[in-house]
């Protein structure tokens, strides 16, 4: 297992040093370093390739969780089976606008819906 954790390290690596090479040719694309750029401009695009990646693994994230659920869960209330679906919405985090994924309940009887995951252990 360590193994693994280590080669996944070591790809995460890889492609984030390939990501800034990628962000810097585009840079040098642009004309950027034909002067000498204030850092704030240079930290900026770094900043916001970081906000990329932080909204691709929560939504990457959330289908993950989704993935894991049942199809059918008890409602929290009154215990009745309840049928498990897939909706998405938008949603505001730190980093920018995020579309989630996330598996919603909702229960006849006592007429409210509920979001199983969040019954789960370890959430």
């Amino acid at each position: 297992m360590d193994a693994e954790r280590a080669t996944r390290e070591e790809k995460k690596k890889d492609l984030l040093r390939q990501l800034a090479e990628l962000t810097v040719e585009e840079q040098v694309e642009s004309g950027l370093f034909l002067g000498t750029p204030h850092y704030s401009i240079i930290e900026r695009v770094a900043v916001n390739l970081g906000r990329d990646l932080s909204r691709q693994t929560q939504e990457r994230a959330a289908r993950e969780v989704l993935a894991n659920c049942a199809q059918q869960a008890a409602c929290p209330t009154c215990g009745t089976p309840c049928s498990v679906e897939s909706k998405t919405r938008d949603v505001i985090s730190i980093d920018g606008s995020v579309e989630l994924s996330e598996a919603v309940a909702h229960c006849e009887k006592c007429r409210r819906s509920f979001f199983p995951s969040a019954n789960r252990p370890g959430v």
